[in-house]
């Protein structure tokens, strides 16, 4: 309030008002700065609830529930005719192998119109004019489209489950679940990647560019370039460690690998051997989700 304001609307001195007015104001700032972060929460979830809404509409949801289902049914189908843990070993070590592919691309594909899609739809500054910062209206619609993410993958991925338990049994259910939570988490980490690709462009078809190059980076250029360090250089165990969770597909193989004997070369024998620790990987994924997320809120506190 001005001293102009304070004059017009209070009688008192323009001191003894400042002296009163700062009062209250230190006395009522805890609860007023609780009530403020609870606000922008609500928000930031409304945000998210719409966003997920939106998509829902778009039949994401459905459409990721149908690719996933079909790649895990086809895969569990295809995979030989063996049972017993040979049988699922083999089935593991494919789903996780393909899922590289799949699950890095399906996210990616989600993830690059966020921003640059509600910009050409003219959405955009309806959103920017809700009183948030640009980061926590980034993390809202983020949310949104990872819960999209996290229901269709599992309710596809949910439906190769059902076989995996009808085939091999009830033994072999707890490493596909945690296959399973770790492609969701995966996923997660290259949506927060095309969501902020999403926020540095200003046209469609240029996130949509740039997403298809991370997605060629992580998926096939970063791996070979992985190996030819480890073929010239022999690195030591952390460094090997470092490697893997520089790239969130790896650390998809690598948990899937862990869980199933397996043999062979290339980059799945150079996971198979390195033991990276589990809270190693947890915050690898964590990184990878704020890190992407956090450089958006910058781009699109740039581009407002």
């Amino acid at each position: 309030m001005t001293g102009d304001e304070s004059g017009r609307d209070d009688p008192r001195p323009d001191d003894e008002s400042a002296r009163a007015d700062g009062g209250a104001t230190a006395h009522a700032t805890p609860a007023a700065n609780e009530t403020r972060s609870g606000d922008r929460a609500r928000q930031v979830l409304g945000v998210a609830r719409r966003e997920y809404c939106v998509l829902s509409r778009a039949r994401w949801t459905y459409g990721l529930a149908a690719l996933f289902g079909a790649f895990s049914l086809a895969v569990v189908g295809l995979t030989g005719t063996a049972t017993g843990p040979s049988g699922a070993g083999a089935l593991l070590v494919t789903l996780a192998e393909l899922s590289v592919y799949l699950v890095p691309l399906a996210a990616l594909a989600l993830g690059y119109g966020t921003v640059v899609g509600a910009d050409e739809r003219g959405t955009l500054e309806l959103l920017m004019s809700v009183p948030l910062g640009r980061t926590e209206l980034l993390v809202g619609k983020y949310l949104g489209r990872a819960a999209t993410l996290a229901v269709g993958t599992a309710l596809g991925l949910g439906a190769g489950a059902v076989v995996v338990l009808v085939r091999f049994g009830p033994a072999v259910l707890p490493a596909y679940l945690h296959y399973l939570l770790t492609a969701v988490a995966v996923g997660a980490a290259f949506l927060a990647l095309g969501v902020c690709v999403s926020a540095a462009t200003t046209e469609k078809a240029r996130a949509l560019g740039a997403a298809l190059l991370a997605w060629v980076w992580f998926v096939l250029v970063y791996d070979l370039a992985a190996l030819g360090v480890v073929v010239a250089l022999d690195p030591p165990g952390w460094l090997l460690s470092a490697l893997v969770v520089a790239n969130p597909a790896d650390v998809l193989r690598l948990v899937v690998l862990s869980l199933v004997p397996t043999s062979g070369g290339g980059v799945g024998a150079a996971l198979a051997t390195t033991a990276v620790p589990t809270a190693a990987l947890l915050v690898g994924l964590a990184l990878w989700v704020v890190a992407p997320l956090a450089v958006g809120g910058r781009l699109l506190a740039r581009r407002a």
